[in-house]
This record gives structure tokens, C-alpha cells and sequence, in this order.
């Protein structure tokens, strides 16, 4: 029995190095990036850059359909976005793991709070893929899955 639809259909990973993000990975290869984070206070803004300080924006990138050309190239330390709270309070993502950006939660622009009330479906983060013969990444293939299932 799964303790929820999404771990029925994803298998969920942690990185101690990188706190507060679930990494959804479903086993068509694409792993959906969720904050694990209990925000204590609301989220007032989700930004995915467009400063200077801020780096390429990543709501404009685009790729081709069923392919890479086009996505942003990740590294384990790539700001993906900041995290901006009502208390002032800002959290930076870093994506974790090495791979393309597919698609970064529009959303999130308009109802930045998503991230804090459903973070693991409407409130998502970012979809990431990787290279061609490659359906994890290196960083999560190493780990064992967090799902908290029960066998009955």
C-alpha cells in the first residue's frame, strides 16, 4: 500500500547535501523537483531568475519536443530558483543533481504559494531529464528511495 499517489507512481529521493527538495523520480526518466521544506510563513514570490544576481531566466527557456535542443544544462550547483517568504526570508534552490532543465512551474508566478499548500502537484518546482541512455541521474542512482511503503 502507498501512502500516497504520487509515491505510487514516483520514487522519492533526498540529497543531505541539498535540504529542503524531493526529488520525484518517475521511471520514464524525468524527476520532478518538489520543495520538502515546511514553510512556517506564506510564500510571496518564486523567483526563477531574469537579474543579474538572479542568472538566465528560466521561465523562457524552451526545448524542442521529445528532445534536449534547446534546455538549460544543469550542474549539481545550479541556482534554480529563489524562494522568497512574508517574513522576509529568502531560499535558495540549487537543482542537486546534473541533467536538462525540461520545464520550470509557470504557476508559480501567479500563485507563488502553491509551493507551501501542494507542493507536490500544482506547487512542483521544475521537471528535469537527462542525457539520452541515461534515466537517473548519477546523484540519485547512488541513493536508496525514501518512499515510506508498507507491505501487506
Amino acid at each position: 500500500m502507498h501512502p500516497t499517489v504520487v509515491d505510487r507512481y514516483y520514487d522519492r529521493f533526498e540529497l543531505e547535501w541539498n535540504p529542503g527538495v524531493s526529488y520525484l523520480h518517475h521511471p520514464s526518466g524525468v524527476t520532478v523537483l518538489v520543495s520538502s521544506e515546511k514553510f512556517e510563513c506564506e510564500v510571496v514570490e518564486v523567483s526563477f531568475g531574469g537579474t543579474k544576481k538572479g542568472g538566465a531566466d528560466r521561465t523562457e527557456q524552451t526545448r524542442s519536443e521529445g528532445g534536449k535542443k534547446g534546455a538549460l544544462r544543469l550542474q549539481a550547483d545550479t541556482r534554480l530558483c529563489t524562494i522568497k517568504l512574508a517574513d522576509g526570508s529568502e531560499r535558495v534552490i540549487r537543482s542537486g543533481v546534473k541533467g536538462f532543465l525540461a520545464e520550470v512551474n509557470n504557476t508559480l508566478r501567479e500563485s507563488p504559494d502553491l509551493v507551501r499548500t501542494a507542493p507536490e502537484n500544482q506547487g512542483y518546482l521544475a521537471i528535469l531529464t537527462y542525457p539520452p541512455g541515461q534515466r537517473k541521474p548519477q546523484e540519485l542512482a547512488k541513493l536508496q528511495s525514501v518512499n515510506t511503503t508498507s507491505i501487506f
